[in-house]
């Protein structure tokens, strides 16, 4: 199974995942604050992504997850942190329950609290909690979330309401923090009154719980379900329990410090789920002391303990630096005699370190270049010799200071500035590969809910064949081709399909029935020897792919054999003329190919059927159709034309007493080989034009005019 455990994961998720993962469960772990994860088995997987987060649900979707488990925010966790969001909490709630009903999750359990029944005398789960706490009212408004989400949505929710959690791996609980307060503190305060039930939950029971229920049929008339340890231990208890183990420890009780959490009944878990307890804190409080004390860790130097401890005072530090700092300078002044003039403050230094900071290095070089003319300037001014100023060496040493200022600072200036503008870069290279990460991410869901698509087709293609052979089986031409052409919409899911009949010549290929979409937009006919490589696969009875995207051609046409007498040829194709992009696969030309095949044999065997019953179909030596006959093939055509996959028009023939032989000679000069002719109800004539439009009926009606006949346009026969 695949497993979510999110929200506040900080405290029971990494036990409980560990315990799902001994059953080579593959768990998913979403939540802040997961670094100090130590995982141990490639079954877990860590997001240290917050659930309350936009992002959380498309990262999540690619999952499909079985199982759900929310944990909420405990009244345990909240003493320790001193910092609760109840609004994030109830945002990442309606994620992840979005998340469940979208991927249809067959599990979905919410971790509450008893913290829910706040001073209320019994914790049953009859009754309706009565919070007196902001997180025990939080922690019932998601109970509200999730009984809404199976009440409208049918989303498979076990509310679970716990005490106080211990165990392996559990380090933010309410004895947790005791025990290690113990370690530390010769006085230990102990919230509430020394007679208090408090209700201890150990994490192996919690699991075995999820694991019983998860296996268990849901029942929606259970809201809620209260876990907790056997009997419940008092306040005196407690502190005796602890006391065995820390000797030197004193143990208060606070009655200020009050916890709502506390211990309840359990009558669902026993008679519903048949669960029971296995941990009672009374004996295995020995083991879980041990799990948590302190591993020794390896010897260090007195330095490295000296420097480590240092490392933890690191603001002190700056101000300790800053007094050293002031008192090694007025140090250096007195050994140096220099006094604190005005006459002393250097301008011109000051000018070179303003403009390197501000400005680089090279307007520091410039600034140091223009001191450097002042200073000489100032020289003239004073008259002294210019031999004197270049032979004494001590004249060059504020100028050589004023260059290394401008060096130095405008140096500094520029490799921030490069550092600020390279990691302005790489912020925008992460974020371009973030963005095209999470395209390739969105690319992948969709290909990987395509795969698994054609995973459940595949599993059901025995259902397909039934409903293709069951839908085809008529033996009359026409039904064929429209049931052959909803099939291929439903199978193919395409609306661009079009069936044409081939003639005997294989010169032209005539539109018997199209998609809904393609009215209107298609030739009634089409002359083969305008699409070589089309004609070349039906010669060769394969199915044409248009992969070099040719003009104006189709995207696949499989050609319609007949493998009796004549042997191999070709009576109908189906033609697809427009597909998508991911459309243009093997698994969909295999597909066309499969269900061309199911379909060319039911047109194959309506034909040769129809050949073979010639006498009950039409009269006596002629292609005229009998009454029931050519009632059967409007009432397709009509269906058809209805559906808009199709069009036809019909003209009913005044013809005076003639033999019926000379009647079909006649009509078949000014008709072509796809329309029909039969008799009606009234034992008139009429003549059904396939793919015909009024215009093309007028042109019928006076070709039929110029061979003596007389007709005109009807709705119906």
């Amino acid at each position: 199974m695949n497993i979510l455990i999110t929200g506040d994961i900080s405290s029971l998720a990494l036990p409980i995942a560990k315990e799902f993962a001994k059953e080579r469960n593959k768990i998913v772990l979403a939540g802040e604050n997961t670094e100090s994860f130590i995982v141990g088995t490639k079954n877990i997987v860590v997001h240290p992504i917050n659930p309350a987060k936009r992002l959380f649900k498309d990262a999540m979707t690619a999952y499909k997850f079985d199982v759900v488990i929310f944990i909420a925010t405990r009244e345990e966790q909240i003493k320790e942190n001193g910092e609760f969001d109840s609004g994030t909490q109830l945002d990442a709630l309606r994620n992840v329950l979005e998340l469940g009903k979208t991927g249809k999750a067959r599990r979905f359990f919410y971790i509450s609290s008893t913290e829910v029944y706040g001073d209320m005398n019994d914790a049953l789960e009859s009754v309706n909690p009565i919070p007196v706490t902001i997180n025990g009212h939080t922690l019932l408004t998601g109970e509200g979330f999730c009984n809404y989400y199976r009440d409208e949505f049918g989303l498979n929710v076990n509310i679970i309401r716990i005490p106080f959690a211990y165990g392996i791996g559990e380090n933010s609980g309410f004895l947790y923090r005791l025990v290690q307060e113990s370690k530390k503190q010769e006085t230990v305060v102990i919230p509430g009154s020394h007679d208090r039930s408090w209700g201890f939950l150990h994490v192996a029971d919690l699991a075995d719980f999820l694991k019983i229920a998860i296996a268990e049929e849901y029942s929606a008339t259970i809201s809620a379900i209260n876990l907790s340890s056997g009997d419940p231990v008092t306040g005196t208890e407690l502190a005796g329990l602890l006391g065995k183990y820390f000797h030197n420890v004193t143990y208060d009780f606070d009655d200020g410090l009050k916890l709502f959490t506390r211990s309840a009944s359990t009558s669902i878990a026993k008679d519903k789920f048949g669960w029971l307890a296995q941990y009672d804190i009374r004996v295995d409080l020995d083991a879980y002391q041990d799990s948590i004390e302190a591993v020794a860790g390896q010897k260090h130097s007195r330095f490295q303990l000296f420097a480590k401890g240092l490392s933890g005072f690191s603001g002190l530090l700056r101000w300790i630096e800053l007094l050293l700092g002031a008192v090694l300078t007025q140090f250096l002044t007195q050994l140096t005699g220099t006094l604190i003039q005005y006459k002393y403050v250097d301008f011109r230094l000051l000018f070179v370190v303003v403009m390197g900071s501000i400005y680089g290095i090279q307007f520091g070089l410039w600034a140091s270049l223009l001191v450097t003319i002042s200073l000489f300037y100032t020289w003239y001014q004073l008259g002294i010799e210019w031999s004197l100023i270049f032979y004494n060496v001590g004249n060059w040493f504020p100028i050589a200071l004023y260059f290394a200022t401008g060096i130095i600072v405008g140096f500094n200036r520029d490799r921030n500035e490069s550092l600020i503008e390279n990691k302005d870069k790489q912020i925008k290279l992460i974020y371009d590969k973030y963005e095209f990460l999470y395209q390739v991410f969105t690319e992948i869901s969709k290909l990987k809910d395509e795969f698994r698509d054609q995973v459940i087709g595949f599993r059901d293609s025995f259902g397909k064949i039934f409903t293709i052979t069951q839908e085809l089986d008529s033996l009359q031409e026409n039904a064929v081709y429209f049931r052959a052409l909803t099939i291929l919409e439903n199978l193919m899911s395409n609306e661009s399909i079009a069936i044409y009949s081939i003639g005997r010549d294989q010169a032209y290929a005539r539109l018997e029935s199209n998609s809904t979409l393609l009215r209107d937009k298609l030739k009634k006919s089409l002359q083969l020897s305008d699409y070589p490589e089309v004609l070349k696969c039906i010669e060769q009875g394969n199915i044409f792919q248009n992969s070099a995207l040719l003009p104006d051609y189709p995207a696949y046409v499989a050609p319609v054999i007949s493998n009796s007498y004549p042997f191999n040829v070709p009576v109908a194709i189906i033609v697809i003329w427009t597909v998508k992009f991911e459309q243009y696969s093997t698994y969909y030309q295999n597909l066309f190919k499969v269900i061309s095949g199911l379909i060319q044999a039911s047109i194959v065997r309506a034909a040769r059927f129809t050949d073979a019953n010639h006498e009950n179909t039409y009269l006596p030596a002629t292609r005229v159709l009998t009454k029931e006959s050519f009632s059967e093939v409007v009432k397709i055509r009509t269906e058809m034309k209805k559906n808009k996959q199709m069009d036809f028009q019909l003209i009913k023939l005044v013809t005076p007493l003639m033999d019926v032989r000379k009647l079909d000679m006649k009509v078949n000069e000014g008709i072509r080989a796809v329309d029909v002719v039969g008799v009606g109800p009234n034992n008139d004539y009429y003549i059904l034009l396939s793919q015909a439009d009024i215009t093309a009926a007028n042109e019928v009606i006076s070709r039929l005019k110029n061979l003596g006949l007389i007709g005109s346009i009807v709705d119906g026969v």
